[in-house]
C-alpha cells in the first residue's frame, strides 16, 4: 500500500532566529513594565512600626481663641436718664431697708442702702457713719485736694455698691434745706447735679434720700455733700469704698 503522506517522526529543533526574536520580545516587555511602574499605584505595605503623624493644620479663620470675661466696670458720672430693668428692681428692693437709716436722723452723717452681697447673703443692707460738718462758702472743699494723700485718707467710709445714699442732719435744721454734691475717684471729678434726685420730699426733717437717675449703684470714690439751709451751707465728706 502506498505510504501516502506517512512521515517518519523526527525531533523538532529550535530555530536560531526564533530564539533571537524571543529575547528581543522579553526585553521590550521588561522595558515597558519599568516605564509604567504599576507598583507605584499600590499602597505601601503596612508596617508594625509606629510613626509620628503631623498635627492637622487649622486655618487662622477657625482657630480657637480663649474668651476672657470682660471686667464689670461700675458706672460713674453722669448717670443715665433711665434705669434698666435690673437696676430698677435692685433699687426697689433696697428701699425696703431704709428703715435702718431713720434711727440716725437728727445727727450729722451719711448713710447708704443696697442689696447684697454682704456676709455671703443677697439681701438689703444699710450702713451709716457720722461726718464732721464744715461751713463752706461756694464750691467743694475736698474733691480737688486729695492727690498725694490717698483717695480717702482719714475720711469716714461706708459700704460700697449702694443704690441709695442718705444724708442725715439735726432735726432743728430749717425744713427747706436742699442738697448738692461732688464725686472724685482721684483722677476724675464730677458734679452730681442732674444725675441724682431726692426720693424723699425736700425739707424732710433730719434725713434725705438720694438715688441716681438710672437707679444704678453709686461708684466708689470720695463724695462731698453740701447741705444748703437758708444762707448757710454745710459740707459732709465721706468715702464710699469699704467692703463688708
Amino acid at each position: 500500500m502506498d505510504p501516502g503522506y506517512d512521515v517518519e517522526p523526527r525531533p523538532v529543533r529550535r530555530s536560531a532566529h526564533r530564539g533571537v526574536w524571543l529575547g528581543v520580545l522579553i526585553s521590550v516587555v521588561l522595558l515597558a513594565v519599568a516605564l509604567v511602574k504599576p507598583w507605584a499605584a499600590q499602597p505601601a505595605p503596612a508596617s508594625d512600626a509606629v510613626t509620628a503623624t503631623p498635627a492637622p493644620l487649622t486655618s487662622p479663620a477657625f482657630a480657637l481663641i480663649p474668651i476672657r470675661p470682660e471686667a464689670q466696670v461700675a458706672p460713674t458720672w453722669p448717670a443715665e436718664s433711665a434705669p434698666s430693668l435690673l437696676a430698677d428692681a435692685t433699687a426697689t428692693q433696697a428701699e425696703g431697708a431704709l428703715g435702718g437709716l431713720t434711727v440716725h436722723s437728727g445727727q450729722w452723717g451719711v448713710g447708704n442702702a443696697g442689696v447684697g452681697p454682704r456676709m455671703l447673703r443677697d439681701e438689703p443692707w444699710t450702713d451709716w457713719v457720722p461726718a464732721v460738718p464744715e461751713n463752706v462758702d461756694g464750691g467743694p472743699l475736698h474733691v480737688m485736694t486729695w492727690p498725694g494723700t490717698g483717695m480717702c485718707g482719714d475720711l469716714p467710709d461706708i459700704y460700697d455698691n449702694p443704690t441709695i445714699v442718705a444724708v442725715t442732719t439735726p432735726s432743728a435744721l430749717v425744713p427747706d434745706w436742699r442738697l448738692t454734691g461732688w464725686w472724685t475717684d482721684g483722677s476724675k471729678v464730677a458734679a452730681l447735679s442732674g444725675s441724682v434726685r431726692q426720693v424723699s420730699p425736700a425739707g424732710n426733717r433730719g434725713i434725705s434720700y438720694l438715688e441716681r437717675t438710672d437707679r444704678a449703684p453709686w461708684p466708689p470714690g470720695r463724695y462731698e455733700f453740701h447741705v444748703i439751709a437758708g444762707k448757710r451751707t454745710v459740707a459732709l465728706t465721706v468715702c464710699i469704698t469699704r467692703r463688708g
